[in-house]
């Protein structure tokens, strides 16, 4: 059986967290101790009154361990495509750790986001030095 992890993401079910999401910092037998995103605060919960977001990622990999990157082929939620980049291993390493923290909730829409607002000044700074 699939337990919780150290590390995985969570969604809380019970007040006063209800919807908040954190991380699971350690398995204390049957609880779970997590610290919630965006604060220092640290909560003991069942297993029960979490949702478990990184449980459905560890699931697909036992099932399909050899599977390409990505969803499977005819799911199509939105216009995407997966690359390969070749980042300094202590600029990755401190994004990773970041995303421990809890600082980096979303990798894809992160970058994305930062892809987008580059490109943009980009475009300004080009149009700007062509006129």
């Amino acid at each position: 059986m699939i337990r919780v992890q150290v590390g995985d993401k969570v969604r809380l079910k019970q007040e006063p967290h209800r919807g908040m999401r954190a991380h699971v910092e350690r398995v204390c037998g049957d609880n779970v101790m997590v610290r919630v995103l965006g604060s220092q605060e640290a909560v003991e919960v069942t297993p029960t009154n979490i949702t478990n977001l990184s449980l459905a990622a560890r699931k697909a990999w036992i099932s399909m361990p050899k599977r390409s990157v990505g969803r499977p082929e005819g799911v199509k939620l939105c216009d995407r495509v997966s690359v390969t980049l070749r980042i300094d291993r202590d600029l990755w390493e401190e994004f990773q750790s970041m995303e421990t923290s809890g600082i980096i909730w979303d990798r894809t829409n992160t970058i994305n986001g930062w892809l987008r607002k580059n490109l943009a000044q980009l475009k300004t700074t080009d149009a700007k030095t062509n006129h």
